[in-house]
């Protein structure tokens, strides 16, 4: 505490970017501030009528750091990136962004694949300057399931399978629904000449692609090549029926985004209007979560964290409320991104109108969706609270439990729920390394020492050496990779026995003031009648089978052993692969991951002739594998 008084008596008088940390090192708060040392006085200053959540966190603030900057809009590009990075629990922030869809074309092998993820790989999703199709293009985010969208996209421009190009014709191919490049019939040039075409269609561009398919069917027809004419026919006529669905809202060929806004003191929904070339071609909804925080902040802080991901930048933005600095947040944009966005508050005419729509919708998903949820959570949570007599609602959960078979391949999951959601971004996975004999409890040790080595000093010295060789820097020292927060809750998947190995293991742990100003709840929840087991209780607990606390703790619980024995199965199926190629001298990693990614399994390899595996690995590997498979 007297660290945190001295930084707060010396901060200078200048822009920057701060960052509230708590006693355990976690980033719990980030913000910007055209003078820094006038923002920390008003966090300090004594405030009655200060929100509570607000007052909740200043509680927590042990620690704080801070960057000097030279402008306004640098520090609202920081802010926002160390935002995304630290996702700190009091910012305002889209609820989780692996809740968000992602189309992603990947470039990166022989025969371009798209399909769709949940991440983007920051460092390869733009290539303004690059040669195309030298980067993996990624689309989106969308709150909604894109399998749809990419079924019509195969339907529409018929997209090869395979993955490299070979002997083997894909599956599409025999329905004549791949023009042949899997085996050499028009060449990858020719090819990417399709995903051109792709990518106009999910940047929205459909007039484009009929224009162009137009030219290219007459072209066709010209040469006499009527077969490939009908395909191309086939395509505009898809693509025809597709842009008459989509509604006319403008003669202007606009493209403009309409977002509309609906808050509570604690949580905020956005609804999005697509509009562009004058239609509208879609809609998205978002959770967002905040503190009593005004609607322009909400609004700024989503443009901001929205658009930065975002694959179709539209030339206008339509807000519900006015911003403070909107040139402010323009530039910020056209920075980040590189593209111009002009943002406007209308106040009649259209725009209001189709604005005004955006907030019906808003105010019925989060009275239909998100409230309902968040009502049921919070009483969940509350009841938890109550049953397990906690002092604090148990916001962050941690679940833990141990998969192996007869000590075989042993591994060990985590899961964490935030406020009664699944936080996916932040479940880890162990192999066990300390022993490969069937004992669960020794495993739990392991585990649950390495894990809470990332997040408090370590008496133990087993639990130094248990920690991964990446994990070296002091834990307790917040690092987006090293540091994981302390949980409000541990919940061990077994009884009596796997909850003293888990006290057993935190008691080894330093729990000075300074570190650990209480205990971490723990509790075991056995599967026969779902008893929730208490350190230094005898009997269980045991809730009603209608409870909302019991179906929380359930999920918990379900999800780590779900977590768990997916990540042993793929171990176990990883070894049974490989000890049957390691028998075959001279097959190493990069030779056995040539045979799996050609043939698929080692059957496959069994099945291929001399031919195909000499393609594959050259001849004299491939007579060993006919030998000895």
């Amino acid at each position: 505490m007297d660290n945190l008084k001295q930084k707060l008596k010396n901060l200078p008088k200048k822009p920057g970017v701060y960052l509230f940390k708590s006693a355990q090192g976690e980033i719990i708060y980030v913000g910007k501030a055209k003078i820094l040392k006038n923002r920390m006085k008003s966090y300090f200053q004594n405030q009655p009528d200060r929100h509570p959540r607000t007052s909740l966190m200043i509680s927590k603030i042990a620690d704080l750091d801070y960057i000097i900057v030279s402008s306004e809009i640098e520090s609202l590009i920081l802010e926002n990136n160390l935002i995304k990075k630290y996702r700190p629990r009091y910012n305002i922030m889209l609820r989780d962004d692996k809740d968000y869809n992602f189309i992603k074309i990947d470039y990166s092998i022989e025969i371009p694949q798209i399909y769709s993820v949940r991440q983007i790989d920051r460092s390869k999703h733009r290539d303004t300057d690059l040669k195309f199709g030298s980067r993996d293009k990624y689309f989106g985010p969308y709150t909604s399931s894109v399998k749809p969208t990419l079924k019509l996209i195969n339907l529409i421009f018929h997209l090869c399978r395979n993955k490299k190009i070979g002997k083997r014709t894909c599956f599409a191919y025999h329905l004549d629904r791949c023009p042949g490049v899997c085996i050499g019939a028009i060449s990858r040039a020719q090819y990417l000449e399709t995903f051109r075409q792709v990518e106009k269609f999910l940047k929205h561009r459909q007039a484009d692609i009929i224009k162009e398919l137009k030219t290219e069917m007459a072209s066709a027809a010209k040469k006499r090549m009527f077969e490939k004419a009908a395909t191309v026919r086939d395509k505009i006529f898809y693509l025809s029926r597709l842009w008459e669905k989509q509604k006319i809202i403008s003669t202007k060929n606009e493209n403009i985004d309409y977002l509309g806004l609906y808050a509570t003191g604690s949580d905020a929904a956005i609804y999005l209007f697509q509009v562009r070339m004058g239609r509208l071609i879609g809609n998205e909804h978002f959770s967002i979560r905040h503190d009593n925080s005004p609607a322009s902040e909400i609004m700024e802080k989503f443009i901001l964290q929205y658009y930065e991901d975002t694959s179709d930048l539209p030339k206008k933005i339509a807000v519900p409320v006015e911003l403070e600095d909107k040139s402010c947040l323009e530039e910020a944009i056209a920075k980040a991104r590189g593209w111009k966005v002009m943002v406007l508050y209308p106040r009649r005419g259209k725009n209001y109108r189709l604005i005004y729509l955006a907030e019906q919708n808003a105010q019925n998903y989060h009275e239909q969706g998100l409230a309902s949820f968040e009502k049921r959570m919070e009483g969940g949570l509350a009841e938890l609270q109550s049953s397990l007599h906690l002092k604090t609602l148990p916001s962050r959960i941690e679940g833990y439990d141990i998969s192996n078979i007869q000590g075989t391949n042993p591994v060990g999951s985590m899961v964490v729920f935030e406020n009664g959601k699944p936080a996916k971004s932040q479940y880890r996975k162990f192999k066990i390394r300390s022993l490969n004999t069937p004992n669960d409890f020794a495993m739990m040790k392991e585990m649950l020492a390495r894990r809470f080595a990332h997040s408090f000093p370590v008496i133990l010295s087993e639990a130094k050496d248990l920690r991964d060789s990446s994990s070296r820097p002091a834990p307790g020292l917040q690092n987006d990779k090293t540091f994981w927060p302390a949980p409000d809750l541990i919940i061990i998947d077994g009884g009596k026995g796997q909850l003293n190995t888990a006290i057993a293991t935190m008691s080894n742990f330093s729990a000075t003031a300074d570190q650990i100003s209480k205990p971490i709840p723990m509790i075991g929840l056995a599967k026969r009648l779902e008893e929730i087991y208490l350190p230094e209780k005898r009997s269980p607990i045991i809730l009603p089978g209608n409870s909302p606390a019991l179906f929380l703790l359930q999920q918990v619980r379900d999800e780590a052993h779900r977590f768990a024995v997916t990540f042993h199965r793929g171990r176990r199926a990883k070894t049974q692969t490989r000890s049957v190629l390691d028998d075959v001298p001279g097959v190493g990693p990069a030779n056995r991951k040539k045979l799996i990614s050609r043939f698929g399994s080692v059957s496959g390899i069994r099945s291929a002739n001399l031919e195909e595996l000499s393609l594959a690995v050259g001849p004299k590997l491939a007579k060993k594998l006919k030998e000895q498979l």
